[in-house]
């Protein structure tokens, strides 16, 4: 018996030294795949070129590497080489032995020397294996020994087997030992590191090509005699930290570290969907970001392999938003909490930090928040900012508030304040000048926060109002992927805050585009004008004019900002324990102070958001952020709601007044035009009526209808005296197609009955059976009386 022999680069060089390239075209894939069993990395990929060059009139280098990265791993192993080397003439050195610094996986047994002859070879290897001896090693996978009992080599072996199992099953066995034996190794290089089953952070083994020190990440490779090369620089230091996927077992990706030229930290959770392709995408964020990358194609394509086989042991749940995850707040580059896992934000792209702090929360509540006190308009703008985060915990849906007045009357002043909560104001602050999928990505950037929108008017009349449903409602569009399956959607919870010298009813106006309730509740407007003649500004503080304290806010809230709101952030989470009874609590019992019994539906839901503003206000003062005295912030939202409440015209269902809106705007527009004049319906010198809609009658100071008139002395009986009024007679069809128009008509006809200006005479019935003149005859219409006129 002879000792082990070990499967080497020079072994395997020596084989394919017998083993013309020129002669063997046709076993090229078969060599390849031989080779890349034992040396699958560059070192394999050297020997394979270097054998393929005997084949001058075949030999393209490219070529050798394409086919070498079709090559699998699993293929035919060393019988395959010696078969085709002992065809010609090789034979194995008498007591080889394979250089010191060599390792490989080692051969059981050896090929006895002077055994290896050409005609053997040719015979294939059912004789060689007659020659060669067998090391005495325990039962195979199969169960299976090597040798028989009483044998001693692999004649032996197949003869055995042969004999049992029947002819071609010896040369098979025989096979499998070689093979087995002389396998591949345990960890291939290239491959992840860890056993899949046990992860883990693990050291590097030792065919990890990779190493990382505070110079960068290198790359060491071998050389065509399977040497260790000159290490090669990839990039500046990249480390791996943590594995990232969502809470749905997807979205898998990596956590990186680094610091930029000038020694900055940067994180960046990045998918690791972005590694497929060229991988440009992800090498221009981390540069974009701060990283130094070779130039060489090469090492771009290292960078690649050293982030994929990484396998750091940290896990990490992602997000591809900001906001509350479990009881943890997560921002663009911070997570705040102590949830019971790590949670990250994860981009395809690396996001604005809007959240940047300035200063301390002292000098925040000192230079900004004190002086807001006794503004009502300032206290609820930095009162929302903090109501942000508490939408979710709360179940409130989201919503907003539109600041309109005139141009300088302080409504920029009140964005200021709010978004000094969470950052720098000019970056913090967003404007409505974007499309409607812009403002999509916008507000899930701000979800379970504050979103504040600059100047209503810069954004389309016909889309603000979709967008209004869009913001409050929480969702984006739904988009279907090239296959057809729709697309997960953008989801957010935010609070808005808007401004502009418009408000939503008389921007949608513009277009022709009717308001709904919905759109108006979701978004309600108040009027920037606080009542004292100086805008949204009551209380100036010692300054000299609004215009004077507005510039002192903005310059402090420059200087000021963002350590707040993250204050604000670490005291929900350090209190998580019964806070959102304590919110609902509070938030109810403002609702119930400043909301109207009486109030509609309607009222009620936009009296609940003006509470909440006002309980995270109170919320944050305990909190010892604002610095102001106790209900502050509760004036602020009651105020503020009765300012709405008048500017929206009672306390009443938005939808009605808008029905009785519409049917008074079509009488005072087309009362003349569209309507035959009753007493003059036989008169010859009327005007005419076309397009008509009905007929009009008047009815005298005495109350009583004045009737059709066949003379034309009856001109001074009906010269519009004092206490004379009209009613209208409207044909149903008209009624239905264009006074009602974005209406249910029968919903139109009840408001108009229940507000008493439709007469009516059979229950269950809203038009009555008339005798019309002007041709028109027996008919039944909308009798409409003068009172619509006379409704607020």
């Amino acid at each position: 018996m002879t000792g082990a022999l070990p499967i080497t680069p020079e072994l395997i060089r020596e084989i394919l030294a017998h083993i013309p390239a020129e002669k063997h075209r046709g076993e090229r894939a078969l060599i390849g795949e031989a080779i890349k069993h034992y040396l699958p990395n560059d070192g394999g990929l050297a020997l394979f070129d270097a054998w393929a060059t005997g084949d001058a009139n075949l030999y393209d280098r490219a070529g050798v590497q394409a086919n070498w990265q079709g090559f699998r791993i699993d293929g035919p192993g060393l019988a395959t080489l010696l078969n085709l080397a002992m065809a010609n003439g090789f034979q194995l050195p008498d007591n080889w032995q394979p250089p010191e610094t060599q390792t490989g996986v080692t051969l059981s047994g050896a090929v006895k020397k002077n055994r290896r002859t050409k005609g053997q070879a040719e015979r294939g290897l059912k004789n060689d294996a007659s020659k060669a001896s067998v090391g005495q090693t325990e039962n195979d996978e199969s169960g299976e020994r090597p040798v028989p009992d009483g044998g001693s080599d692999f004649k032996d072996l197949a003869a055995h087997v042969t004999t049992e199992q029947g002819t071609g099953a010896g040369l098979e066995a025989v096979l499998r030992q070689i093979n087995g034996a002389s396998g591949p190794p345990s960890m291939q290089p290239g491959a992840p590191p860890g056993d899949p089953e046990e992860p883990g952070g693990k050291a590097a083994p030792d065919w990890d090509r990779f190493s990382v020190t505070d110079a960068g990440v290198f790359h060491q490779g071998v050389d065509r005699n399977g040497e260790p090369t000159k290490p090669e620089w990839v990039c500046s230091r990249l480390d791996v930290v943590a594995l990232t996927n969502d809470q749905d077992g997807n979205g898998w990706g990596y956590l990186l570290n680094f610091a930029d030229p000038l020694g900055r930290h940067k994180q960046w959770a990045m998918p690791s969907r972005m590694l497929a392709g060229d991988g440009a995408e992800y090498r221009g964020a981390l540069m974009g970001m701060g990283l130094r990358i070779a130039t060489n194609p090469r090492a771009r394509n290292l960078l690649t392999q050293y982030i994929q086989t990484r396998q750091p042991g940290e896990f990490a749940v992602c997000t591809d938003k900001t906001g509350w995850h479990g009881r943890s707040f997560v921002l663009p580059h911070e997570t705040i909490g102590d949830g019971s896992e790590r949670v990250v934000f994860q981009s395809e792209s690396a996001q604005e930090n809007t959240f940047r702090v300035r200063g301390s929360t002292e000098k925040w509540r000192e230079r900004v928040s004190l002086l807001c006190a006794g503004n009502t308009r300032l206290v609820l703008a930095v009162s929302a900012a903090f109501a942000g985060p508490t939408l979710r915990l709360a179940g409130m849906e989201g919503g907003g508030f539109h600041m309109r007045g005139d141009s300088s009357t302080g409504k920029s002043t009140t964005q200021v304040v709010a978004a000094s909560v969470y950052g720098n104001p000019e970056r913090f602050k967003q404007s409505w000048k974007a499309t409607d999928n812009a403002l999509e990505g916008v507000a899930a950037q701000h979800n379970d926060c504050l979103l504040i929108l600059d100047e209503i008017g810069e954004v389309d009349p016909k889309l603000i109002g979709d967008i209004a449903y869009m913001l409050a409602g929480g969702f984006g569009k739904a988009r279907a992927a090239r296959t057809g399956v729709p697309r997960p959607r953008q989801t957010w919870r935010v609070l808005f805050f808007s401004t502009g010298e418009k408000s939503l009813y008389d921007h949608m106006q513009e277009a022709g585009k009717r308001t709904r309730a919905g759109q108006e509740n979701r978004m309600a407007d108040i009027p920037a004008d606080a009542g004292k003649g100086m805008g949204v500004f009551e209380e100036l503080h010692g300054h000299d004019g609004g215009a004077a304290f507005s510039r002192h806010l903005v310059a402090q809230a420059g200087a000021c900002h963002g350590a707040a709101g993250r204050a604000w952030l670490h005291w929900l989470t350090d209190n998580a324990e019964g806070l959102r009874e304590r919110i609902l609590t509070m938030a109810q019992r403002i609702e119930q102070q400043i909301v109207p019994e009486a109030g509609s539906g309607q009222v009620q839901r936009v009296g609940a958001r003006f509470a909440l503003v006002g309980a995270a206000g109170e919320l944050a003062t305990v909190a010892g952020l604002t610095g102001w005295t106790e209900g502050e912030a509760e004036r602020a939202a009651r105020e503020c709601f009765n300012a709405w409440l008048v500017a929206r015209g009672g306390i009443g269902n938005s939808e009605e007044s808008s029905m009785l809106r519409q049917v008074r705007l079509f009488l005072e527009a087309n009362g003349d035009g569209r309507f035959v004049t009753w007493h003059r319906a036989h008169d010859d010198h009327a005007p005419r009526v076309g397009l008509r809609a009905g007929v009009r009658r008047l009815i005298g100071s005495n109350g009583l209808p004045i009737g059709i008139r066949k003379t034309p002395e009856f001109a001074h009986e009906i010269s519009s005296p004092e206490g004379e009024s009209v009613e209208f007679f409207i044909l149903p069809e008209v009624f239905k197609a264009e006074i009602c128009k974005g209406y249910d008509p029968e919903a139109v006809a009840r408001v108009l009955r229940d507000r008493e200006c439709l007469q009516v005479k059979e229950p269950g019935r809203f038009t009555v059976s008339m005798s019309l003149p002007g041709g028109i005859g027996k008919a039944r219409c909308y009798h409409v009386n003068a009172r619509i006129f006379a409704l607020d």
